[in-house]
């Protein structure tokens, strides 16, 4: 499965895209993806997901971590953004 990273999130993880292989959730998607590109503190706190944190699965944006994936989906995550 294809995963894109947006923002400072790329920025952290030093690229903006990932292919995971064997998941099967979107919670799984991102502990692994959290754990390879070191960005776990900036997406998940002791009581889940941060608040504002947007997932978008092939083109939806999701909000339920346990929403089932299969090998050829996209997962685009970024953090909220602000400035003018």
């Amino acid at each position: 499965m294809r995963v894109k990273l947006l923002g400072y999130l790329s920025y952290v993880a030093g690229k903006d895209s990932f292919e995971l292989r064997e998941v099967k959730s979107v919670e799984e998607v991102i502990r692994r993806l959290s754990n390879l590109a070191e960005i776990e503190e900036l997406i998940f706190h002791e009581k889940g997901l941060w608040e504002g944190v947007v997932l978008i699965l092939n083109g939806e944006l999701i909000s339920e971590l346990n929403a089932p994936v299969k090998e050829d989906d996209e997962l685009v995550i970024t953090l909220p953004t602000a400035g003018g």
